[in-house]
Formats: structure tokens, sequence, C-alpha cells
């Protein structure tokens, strides 16, 4: 009975010993690979594929950075600010969809109002504003027809500013 529990306590000090290893081999290559950051240069981006997309102009002096989906576009500046567009097709009613999105904000730790309304060449929708993690921003809310286009920015107190109103103008249905 003894070597029994000896056997057992050897095969969960020997699990807890791999699990831990992984794990910290995990963290060690995680922290030795950067994340590869692109400079924005003066071209469109786009959130979507050629069949159900969104160009945009993204703010100069930010990179871009790998999100790993194309409905999201991701974007990081030196000051510590971030930026992300997101697209979701599919809509059928603005105004219900649009405070779903808030929502989601919400589950995910930021907390985000509606401020007023925003008009751009293609898209309109509303603008809001946006803290979590002890960063504060700007959000907006956009559509047209089927396609919803969500822009979150957050920053530091001292981070940079994307402007959102005109990442919103430029943005153009694919």
């Amino acid at each position: 009975m003894n070597r029994i529990r000896a056997v057992d306590a050897g095969v969960s000090a020997g699990v807890i010993l791999v699990v831990g290893g992984l794990a910290a081999g995990w963290f060690g290559i995680e922290r030795a690979v950067p994340t590869p950051q692109t400079p924005v240069a003066d071209h469109a981006y786009r959130v979507g594929n050629d069949y159900a997309g969104v160009d945009f102009r993204a703010p100069s002096g930010w990179e871009k950075v790998p999100s790993g989906r194309a409905d999201v576009a991701r974007f990081t500046h030196a000051t510590g600010s971030s930026l992300s567009v997101r697209l979701t097709t599919g809509m059928t009613d603005f105004d219900s969809a649009a405070p779903r999105r808030l929502r989601e904000f919400e589950a995910g730790g930021v907390d985000a109002r509606f401020t007023g309304e925003l008009r751009g060449a293609d898209f309109t929708g509303r603008s809001c504003t946006a803290t979590g993690g002890g960063r504060e921003g700007e959000c907006a809310v956009v559509g047209r027809d089927a396609l919803l286009v969500t822009v979150l920015t957050l920053r530091p107190p001292d981070g940079a500013v994307p402007d959102l109103t005109a990442l919103v103008q430029s943005m153009r249905e694919v």
C-alpha cells in the first residue's frame, strides 16, 4: 500500500516537473523571439478579404503587429498606445449590433460609452470613449450595408492619440 502511494507521488512529481519545464521553456522562447513590427507605410491596410473587406489608412508613426486574423488589424505606438480595427460581416441591424460591440468590450475588461455620431465617406456610426487596464482612449462602431467595423484605441496618460475621425473617413468597402 505504501509502495503504491510512493509510486503515485513520484508520477505526480514527474508530471509537475515536466509541465513546469514546458511552461518555463515557452516563456523563455516568447521572451527571446520579439513580435514582428512593421512601420506604417503610406498605403491602405485591409481587414477582411477580397470578398468582404474594408481598406483604411492607419496613422503614421505607428507600427503594424500581427493579429493572426484576417478580420483584425492591430497597431502599436512607441508610447505604449494601441489601436485595433475589427471587421464583422453579416450585420442586419446597426442599432442592435453597435451596443453589442460595447458589451463585448466590457467582457474583455474595457468600459466603453457612446459619445456621439461619426460620419465617413462610406461608413457612419457612433463614437465612444473607452477605459481599461489603466489606459483610456476612444473607440468607434461604424457600419455600411452588412459590414460592421469596430475601432478601439487605448493609451497610457502620455500615449499617442490617433485621429479616429480621419481613420473612419479613410475607410472604403472592398
